[in-house]
């Protein structure tokens, strides 16, 4: 089984935990992510490479306000 290692999250420090699954799919958007951190709204891409790891955003941003009516 593929492991995907763990990260530092960019906004917070935190670590995303390592993940280890039977398919690891491309990732091309926050929830495609496996590695995500819920508190900053970031995901970290599935790359095996953490040299070639990029963070996406959730869309919107967690700390967004919210559209004004």
């Amino acid at each position: 089984m593929p492991t995907l290692p763990s990260l530092r999250c960019p906004g917070c420090g935190k670590a995303m935990e390592q993940i280890t699954a039977n398919v690891i799919p491309p990732a091309n958007t926050y929830n495609d992510c496996l590695r995500r951190c819920p508190k900053c709204g970031i995901g970290a891409t599935n790359a095996k490479n953490p040299a070639k790891v990029k963070f996406l955003q959730a869309d919107p941003p967690q700390d967004s306000p919210p559209p004004k009516p």
